[in-house]
């Protein structure tokens, strides 16, 4: 096949040929991938691809870009076991823990259970995962498990779209603040491991520059920012509910209607995303989270 033959010369390249065999690798990748846009400003559906199976190097390559593109990719009609979930979430990174211990899955705790009835709530407000981590994730991956038959939706915001939207003032204004993270305050079920282990105050930007894509995007996470350098909790707080007010538009949000199967990977690194609880809560809604490990965020 071309693109292993491609993929092969890479190795033993020099570096700049390197970079060049691995655009061309990447270019063809991307073009045997069927990508079908989901919304005007982010998100796109890939069929022709089993995550069940091994997804060899050069795929990897193209989906790192295309989710760098889209920011949301979908993936229909999957049957995966926790094993195969795993090896497919890793073509976006490594997969790593998730800090609230509680909700793994058994035999497999780099799987994270979603689902209401274990005494979860669905996370309506709009964040971006874990940023209280040095090395915060890529992405988010979800698997539907089950899925109830009406609400319970997805929703996903382009963050760069909305830096991009901010009057220039603004803009710099966020280029020089960042914020210091830990563990959500308001949880009450927090295991003392998982507050031993990932409650160390952590300081990111609050634009950081996406590194495969190389624009910048704003990045917070509302409920897991103690405060913002040089002002109170409460001004902190005040700033960040008056951004994603005047920031998230129906314009820069593509909804995730979940079917059973779906995979749905979100790109953490320029965008929030948000759980939809408006569904019968007699009925199950099951999702399987896998993040994978990202770069140190940064503004370049």
């Amino acid at each position: 096949m071309v693109v292993d033959l491609w993929a092969s010369r890479l190795m033993s390249a020099t570096s700049f040929s390197r970079e060049f065999c691995y655009v061309i690798v990447t270019t063809i990748a991307m073009a045997q991938l069927n990508i079908t846009p989901l919304h005007p400003s982010l998100g796109a559906e890939i069929t022709g691809v089993d995550l069940g199976k091994p997804i060899n190097a050069s795929t990897r390559q193209a989906l790192s870009r295309v989710l760098a593109d889209h920011l949301a990719l979908v993936f229909r009609d999957q049957t995966l076991t926790p094993a195969q979930y795993l090896a497919a979430a890793s073509a976006f990174g490594p997969p790593m823990e998730q800090h609230y211990s509680q909700h793994h899955m058994p035999d497999f705790p780099l799987i994270g259970l979603i689902w209401h009835r274990n005494g979860q709530q669905p996370a309506e407000q709009w964040h971006t995962d874990h940023t209280n981590r040095e090395r915060p994730p890529a992405a988010t991956i979800l698997f539907g498990v089950e899925i109830p038959s009406a609400g319970g939706g997805t929703s996903v915001a382009n963050m760069r779209a909305a830096y991009a939207a901010l009057p220039d003032t603004e803009r710099r204004r966020l280029d020089g603040l960042t914020t210091f993270n830990s563990l959500d305050s308001g949880r009450t079920d927090t295991r003392q491991e998982d507050r031993d282990k990932y409650g160390k105050p952590i300081e990111q930007p609050m634009v950081r520059t996406h590194p495969v894509h190389g624009s910048r995007a704003v990045y917070f996470h509302i409920g897991k920012t103690t405060h913002i350098k040089g002002m109170t909790p409460e001004a902190s707080r005040a700033y960040m509910t008056d951004l994603l007010e005047r920031m998230i538009r129906p314009e820069i949000v593509y909804h995730h209607a979940w079917r059973k199967g779906d995979v749905l990977v979100i790109d953490d690194r320029a965008t929030m995303h948000r759980a939809h609880g408006d569904y019968d809560r007699r009925q199950s809604r099951v999702l399987w989270r896998i993040i994978v490990e990202g770069d140190r965020p940064r503004l370049v």
